[in-house]
C-alpha cells in the first residue's frame, strides 16, 4: 500500500500544499509560468521526503483539477503574519522607554523604531507581496471563472482587512496611551481618524516594499535632527513617512493633557 493511501483527504491535501510551497520557496515564482503542476509537486515529494503521490490520488478526490490545486496553493501563500504582534512589542519597550518626554515625541520615537518592525515582517518573506499582488491580479483575470475569481478576491479583501483592523486597534492602543487623537478639524464626525491613517500607512508600507524588494538603495535611510537635545537619528523611508501622517493627522488630545492644548508640535 503507497503512503499516500494511508492519509486521509485532509492529511493528504496538507501535503501536497506544503510541498508546493516548499518548490516555488526553493525555485521561486519564475520557476514555471503557471505556479506549479501536479507532476512537479510528487516529484518534490518524492525527492525531498520519500513519499509518492500519484494523480489519481488527489485528481476529483480533493481538486477538480490542476488549476484548481494552483488556486488554492496561491491562496494558502498569500496567507502571512501582519506582524502587529512584533510591532505591539516593540510600541511598548518604546512607551516605556520614552516616558516623560512630550506626546509628539513619543509618537515620533514609536513611528522611528515600531514602523520598520512592522515592515521587517513581510520582508522577511521574500515572495509574501509578491503572493498577494498575483492574487489580486488574478482576482481580475476575466479568463477565471466568477467562482474562482469571487474565491481570490474575497482572501485578498480578508487579508487586508484584518490587517488595517490589526494596526487601526494598535494605533489607537498606542494614541490613547500616549494622549493623541486624529485632529478634530479634519475629520468628519463619525469618520474613524486611526483607521484612516491605517489604511494610508499600509500604502505607504506597500510602496516602500516594492520600490526596495528590487535596490534597497532606491530609499536610503535618512539622518534627521530628532533626538532629545537636538542630535541626528537614523530613520528608515518607511518610518520617516509614517511620522509625516502621523503629524499630519494626529493631535494631542486635551483631555489627557489640558496643559499642551492640541498642538501636535
Amino acid at each position: 500500500m503507497s503512503q499516500s493511501k494511508r492519509r486521509s483527504r485532509e492529511e493528504l491535501r496538507e501535503l501536497v500544499l506544503g510541498a508546493a510551497l516548499e518548490l516555488i520557496r526553493d525555485e521561486g515564482l519564475g520557476a514555471e509560468p503557471t505556479m506549479v503542476s501536479y507532476q512537479r509537486v510528487f516529484d518534490h515529494l518524492e525527492r525531498v521526503n520519500g513519499v509518492r503521490v500519484t494523480r489519481a490520488s488527489v485528481h476529483e478526490r480533493i481538486w477538480d483539477s490542476q488549476e484548481h490545486f494552483q488556486h488554492e496553493v496561491l491562496l494558502r501563500a498569500s496567507k502571512s503574519e501582519s506582524g502587529i504582534p512584533q510591532t505591539t512589542d516593540v510600541a511598548i519597550e518604546t512607551f516605556e522607554r520614552t516616558r516623560g518626554l512630550p506626546p509628539a515625541a513619543r509618537m515620533a520615537e514609536m513611528a522611528r523604531s515600531a514602523a520598520p518592525a512592522n515592515l521587517a515582517v513581510s520582508e522577511a518573506d521574500d515572495l509574501f507581496y509578491s503572493w498577494v499582488g498575483m492574487t489580486m491580479s488574478m482576482a481580475k483575470d476575466p479568463k477565471l471563472q466568477d467562482s474562482v475569481r469571487s474565491e481570490l478576491a474575497d482572501a485578498a479583501s480578508s487579508l487586508y482587512a484584518g490587517f488595517k483592523e490589526q494596526t487601526s486597534a494598535l494605533l489607537r492602543s498606542v494614541g490613547a496611551s500616549i494622549g493623541m487623537r486624529p485632529r478634530q478639524d479634519l475629520f468628519p464626525a463619525g469618520v474613524d481618524g486611526f483607521e484612516v491613517i491605517a489604511q494610508l500607512g499600509i500604502a505607504l508600507s506597500e510602496g516602500v516594499s516594492v520600490r526596495t524588494r528590487f535596490d534597497k538603495s532606491e530609499l536610503p535611510d535618512v539622518e534627521l535632527n530628532t533626538g532629545t537635545d537636538g542630535e541626528a537619528q537614523t530613520w528608515t523611508a518607511f518610518a520617516a513617512g509614517y511620522w509625516a501622517l502621523l503629524n499630519t493627522f494626529l493631535e494631542v488630545d486635551p483631555d489627557v493633557h489640558p496643559e499642551l492644548g492640541t498642538d501636535p508640535a
